[in-house]
């Protein structure tokens, strides 16, 4: 089994979506080894850091149908994950153009995700532990189930 990147402090508790931060930290690492260990071609980076941008708007999509299947509210949540693609995108156009500073945007890269993560992912997994106890509190199998149990 490959290692855990995701620190524990960023675990939401909601298993689906740490697993989807987990690649994520994976891909990024990825990215930020080719393109680190590139002397004069960055193609597989390039190719790496096109693959998780894709993988990023998977996983945003996933936490967007999650909220609102949840009825958690998602508004600004979904303005940064536009505002996080864009930034991404712009970037894959500067390395390919050969004007971007590769260091620098790996690092800001890692930290913008984190700090996504605390700012914003943190608070949707609560909120959708929440609606999902909520949820079954008030079904009643649930509730029979409960009942046949005590």
């Amino acid at each position: 089994m490959a290692e855990v990147l995701v620190p524990t402090e960023l675990l939401t508790g909601v298993g689906e979506m740490d697993a989807q931060h987990d690649h994520l930290f994976h891909e990024m690492e990825k990215v930020k080894n080719a393109l680190l260990a590139v002397s004069d071609d960055g193609d597989d980076g390039l190719l790496l850091l096109s693959g998780l941008a894709e993988d990023l708007a998977q996983h945003f999509v996933w936490e967007e149908e999650a909220a609102r299947k949840h009825g958690v509210p998602f508004g600004e949540h979904a303005r940064e994950h536009a505002r996080i693609i864009a930034f991404v995108r712009a970037k894959i156009a500067e390395i390919d153009k050969g004007v971007c500073n590769i260091p620098a945007l790996m690092v800001f890269m890692e930290r913008k995700f984190e700090s996504h993560v605390v700012h914003f992912d943190l608070m949707l997994g609560r909120a959708l532990k929440d609606a999902a106890s909520s949820h079954d509190a008030a079904s009643p199998v649930v509730r029979q189930q409960r009942a046949d149990a005590a």
